[in-house]
Order: C-alpha cells, then structure tokens, then sequence
C-alpha cells in the first residue's frame, strides 16, 4: 500500500473557489422547484459549503450576502 500525498491547499484560494461553487448551487436553487430533488441536492451543497468556511475561517456566514441598513 503507498502512501497518499497530501497536497497543501491555501486557505484564501480554497475559500474563493468554495465562493463560486455555493454561488453556482444558489443559481440551481433559483431555478428549481422548491423541495425537488434537485433543490434538495443544491441545498445540501450550500450547506456543506458553509460547514466548510466555518471550518475554515469560523465564520459560516462569510458567504451570505449582508443587508445594508
């Protein structure tokens, strides 16, 4: 058995690829029924995207869009 590598990764670069991909899964959303499989399958992710940037950042709401007051 070999061992696996383990690639370093840059947390900056890691977090604006997460950016796109939970803002591609939002587009899913905005064009599906709502509780569909599909809408259900996109949700997941942006849930999972937002489990990860707590991790990474400790803030799960970095990606959420800020109302202005």
């Amino acid at each position: 058995m070999s061992k696996g590598r383990r690639s370093s990764f840059s947390i900056p670069a890691a977090i604006e690829k997460l950016d796109t991909g939970r803002k591609g899964a939002l587009a899913v959303m905005a064009g599906s029924r709502p509780f569909k499989e599909r809408y259900k399958k996109a949700r997941a992710v942006t849930e999972a995207i937002d489990d990860l940037a707590q991790d990474l950042t400790g803030d799960r709401e970095r990606f959420w869009e800020k109302v202005r007051e």
